[in-house]
C-alpha cells in the first residue's frame, strides 16, 4: 500500500541523507536516526485532501529494516 511504500522511501532516503551530512556516522546510527525521524515526523498525509491518515510511530513501518554490510562508512 501507499503507507508502506512511503514509509520505506522516507526511511531509506533519510538514512542516506544522514550519512552524507555526517561522514562519522555508522550505517547503523544513520538508520537509527532515520527511524527516529520517521517516528517523530508528521506521518502519512493524503496529498489530495491534506488530511492525516496514519502515524509512522508504529513499529510496523520501521522495525523490519536492517543495515547489511560493514559497520563503517568506508
Amino acid at each position: 500500500s501507499d503507507l508502506e511504500t512511503t514509509s520505506a522511501r522516507k526511511l531509506t532516503t533519510s538514512l542516506f541523507r544522514y550519512q552524507k551530512a555526517d561522514k562519522t556516522l555508522t550505517r547503523a546510527r544513520a538508520l537509527q536516526k532515520s527511524m527516529l525521524h520517521l517516528i517523530d515526523g508528521p506521518g502519512f498525509v493524503d496529498r489530495k485532501t491534506g488530511s492525516f491518515i496514519a502515524t509512522y510511530a508504529h513499529p510496523f513501518f520501521w522495525a523490519p529494516f536492517i543495515v547489511v554490510g560493514d559497520s563503517t562508512n568506508n
